[in-house]
């Protein structure tokens, strides 16, 4: 038996859709490919095109689809702190190419990857990249592409994750067309599928990464995965993805033309939905997001959770000792600051805390002839609505205490290095991977924060990050070790893990799988649900 007509929309979707003004085609028509020769004797810069070509006619058959995101407020470089969200990561899923997939090697990308018995370093990985693998323009990927994300890692103020880079000490390309890729390691690293994620197209870039911190700060130029990135319309918030016809792995998208478009008001996105203009939903909720898209008829909604946490880094090298660090932390009212961050008090999730507030003598914090800096990005609503309430907190107690806004990337990058903040409200991941927990306690570079944002540097948390990298210590084992080490140094204060609620019209459907079509990085297994035979959920 059929299901209602509510739960399958997508006939009224794609008429919809079809009556979008989209632009760029299915596939780009460029020139010839260039010949890629080993690293040094490519280019520094190269030009970068922000659309596609677009050559072929026009197909009136295009299957098409319109989905809801939070709003894209950065750039599209899922590797920096100041551009990390669920909707950048998704876009980076179906864009961007990476050696692993879950915790198996890529074999759409790589025909081999293996441990060398002998190597001139403490361990050496070697990526054998299939020949046919390209970018989108039609160059090829080499090991090029996995120099310039290891120099941009390593380089770049406020990038996320980067300890199991810095354990690099080179990378050796050769193989006909730069296609074989030796990375030498300083040291061991056990979860090396954590490395090499989200490749980016180097030949479009500075051969040493200078300009990493900017390089998709306006688009994806060029793609190697199922989608590639055809058009940002800032102004009407939509992101327009197309299905990358030079895709040369397994499974090419089902799906045209996959448009993404901020969705920023609650009521507004249901009547989306309940009109099937919208096939998928995933937003940061409001109070009423949930209630309301349950009551949609023919609409399932689900909550979850990203790997992204709002808190509070406490500086250790602003002048905080550890006695006015734990002082600090004592006046952080977690559930009011997480309330006040989501601005609901539906769907929240406080961050789990340890310390107990309010029991610590603050007199040294008040004797204090200058005014406690505290940090957060402007454009972000949550993170500058925390540290304005923080500042107030600070001053109802009679401490001096001021706000500076100013952006993610400056924040990292120049702010707490040299000091100019003292608390920084900030995203971080939480302690989902073993790179996340060992960056968090590493050694600050000279020039930069990365990872490890308070700049406390010891011995001991060192060499912690050292056995989590080369795998020493289990997974449960470190989690524990850093949130201990974490809460006796008094450097971070976790305040809301990030809710997400995700709702599906029945407009799209992954086939024999589910009606349920996964989360946006799924939408290259995507079709519209009309053209979809029974699931198992469905009977026919």
């Amino acid at each position: 038996m059929q299901p209602p007509r509510s739960r399958r929309p997508a006939t009224r979707a794609a008429a919809a859709l079809s009556a979008l003004c989209l632009v760029a085609s299915c596939s780009a028509n460029p020139g010839p490919p260039p010949l890629v020769e080993p690293e040094s004797a490519q280019s520094e810069t190269s030009g970068v095109s922000t659309t596609p070509s677009d050559d072929n006619p026009r197909r009136s058959d295009r299957t098409q689809v319109q989905v809801g995101v939070d709003p894209v407020r950065g750039g599209f470089n899922p590797h920096l702190i100041a551009d990390d969200s669920a909707t950048v990561r998704a876009i980076a899923d179906l864009t961007l190419p990476s050696a692993y997939v879950g915790t198996s090697p890529n074999r759409d990308l790589l025909v081999g990857v293996s441990t060398l018995p002998t190597s001139p370093a403490a361990q050496t990985v070697r990526y054998v990249i299939a020949p046919e693998a390209q970018w989108s323009d039609g160059t090829p990927i080499t090991g090029s592409d996995f120099a310039y994300l290891w120099r941009g890692m390593v380089t770049t103020a406020g990038t996320v994750n980067p300890a199991a880079y810095r354990a690099i000490q080179a990378i050796r390309i050769s193989g006909q067309g730069g296609k074989v890729v030796d990375v030498d390691f300083e040291r061991p690293v056990a979860n090396r599928e954590e490395l090499f994620a989200y490749l980016l197209p180097s030949h479009l870039f500075a051969a040493d990464a200078s300009d990493f911190p900017f390089a998709l700060r306006n688009m994806v130029p060029a793609s190697a995965g199922r989608f590639l990135m055809a058009d940002v319309g800032r102004a009407r918030g939509t992101v327009v993805l197309n299905r990358n016809d030079r895709f040369w792995g397994t499974e090419p998208a089902s799906v045209d033309i996959l448009t993404l478009t901020a969705a920023r008001d609650t009521t507004q996105t249901a009547d989306q939905l309940r009109s099937g203009q919208l096939a998928f939903v995933d937003v940061t909720p409001q109070e009423t997001t949930q209630e309301v898209f349950r009551r949609v008829p023919g609409v399932e909604v689900r909550e979850g959770s990203s790997s992204r946490v709002l808190g509070v880094v406490i500086s250790a090298t602003s002048g905080l000792d550890q006695a006015m660090r734990e002082q600090v932390r004592s006046l952080i009212d977690v559930p009011l600051l997480a309330h006040i961050a989501a601005g609901r008090s539906t769907n929240l999730a406080v961050a789990e805390h340890a310390f107990t507030p309010g029991e610590k003598d603050t007199a040294a914090l008040r004797a204090r002839t200058v005014p406690i800096r505290v940090g957060a990005d402007a454009m972000d609503p949550a993170a500058a609505a925390v540290a304005r309430t923080l500042v107030d907190i600070l001053n109802g107690a009679g401490i001096p205490a001021k706000l500076t806004s100013t952006d993610a990337t400056t924040l990292a990058g120049r702010s707490l290095p040299s000091s100019e903040v003292d608390l920084a409200v900030v995203w971080q991941r939480n302690s989902a991977s073993m790179t996340t927990l060992a960056s968090r306690m590493a050694c600050p570079s000279k020039t930069s924060r990365a990872g490890n944002l308070s700049g406390l540097c010891s011995v001991g948390n060192e060499a912690l990050a050292g056995r989590i990298l080369d795998g020493t210590m289990s997974a449960t084992e470190a989690r524990a070790a850093v949130a201990e080490a974490e809460e006796r140094d008094a450097v971070w204060v976790p305040i809301l893990n990030e809710t997400r609620i995700a709702a599906s019209s029945g407009g799209v459907a992954i086939p024999g799988v589910s009606t349920w079509p996964g989360g946006i990085s799924d939408a290259a297994r995507w079709q519209l649900a009309d053209t979809v035979g029974p699931t198992p959920k469905e009977k026919p």
